[in-house]
């Protein structure tokens, strides 16, 4: 489906901008990550799925989407070549800033959307808001992660519990959002989600996961990653949705 065009900020000129935040449209801000993906995904894999994301609710729902930050909070797979990881301190600093400057020229509504699924990164993402919604508490701030509608993919495809980081649900995604950059022949074959440590802190994770992949990669297809993408979108678009017409998530 083609692009409509005027839903991204950064192709906007200054007043076609002022006047699209004058209608109350929604403004979608898609963080990611510079993280390693296996041998078989690029570096920027949540960046590119959020960006896609993003644009697509945007689409639906008359929406603007900014430009994505590609940098993100990554202890997990920090000691893998390639990942580039922002402190949490860092990251929400960063967030509250980029967020109030976009309420300052009269943003309302907005999601922060994170292809990156890390729990600090989330949380940071709320902490960054929190101050701002205390400060105005007619803002609308959603905090959205990439797992947040997948269960109902999982469950039908069989991935329910074994379904995790550059596995079989992120790489068919990639396969319908950026095929060009899979690299589907170096993809491990893993048949189940490896056993990860739920307490101990450790300074070497990756030895859990050497391959650097986190869940069953048996059920790749570029038809399951645009079923999965049709979901997401039509799933986030129906909550924004309920948000502005209702005023609730449900």
């Amino acid at each position: 489906m083609a692009e409509p065009d005027g839903i991204r900020v950064a192709h906007l000129t200054t007043d076609e901008f002022a006047a699209a935040l004058a209608r109350g449209r929604w403004l979608l801000l898609p963080f990611g990550a510079i993280e390693q993906h296996g041998p078989h995904l690029p570096l920027a894999t949540d960046l590119l799925e959020a960006e896609h994301i993003c644009a697509a609710v945007a689409a639906h729902v008359q929406g603007l989407v900014a430009p994505g930050l590609p940098y993100g909070v990554c202890r997990t797979m920090r000691n893998f070549p390639g990942t580039v990881s922002l402190s949490a301190a860092t990251f929400q600093a960063l967030v509250r800033e980029l967020v109030a400057e976009y309420v300052r020229h009269g943003a309302r509504r907005l999601v922060l959307y994170s292809g990156h699924a890390e729990a600090a990164q989330l949380e940071a993402l709320r902490e960054a808001a929190q101050p701002l919604v205390d400060a105005d508490p007619t803002l609308v701030v959603l905090v959205v992660g990439p797992y947040a509608f997948l269960p109902p993919i999982q469950d039908a495809v069989g991935l329910a519990g074994r379904d995790g980081h550059a596995g079989s649900l992120e790489t068919s995604t990639m396969l319908a959002v950026a095929g060009a950059t899979v690299r589907l022949e170096r993809m491990p074959a893993i048949p189940d989600r490896p056993r990860l440590s739920r307490f101990r802190v450790l300074a070497r994770p990756e030895a859990e996961f050497p391959t650097g992949v986190r869940g069953d990669t048996s059920k790749v297809s570029r038809e399951l990653g645009e079923r999965t993408v049709a979901h997401v979108v039509d799933e986030l678009a129906r909550l924004l949705a309920r948000v502005e017409g209702q005023g609730t998530e449900w």
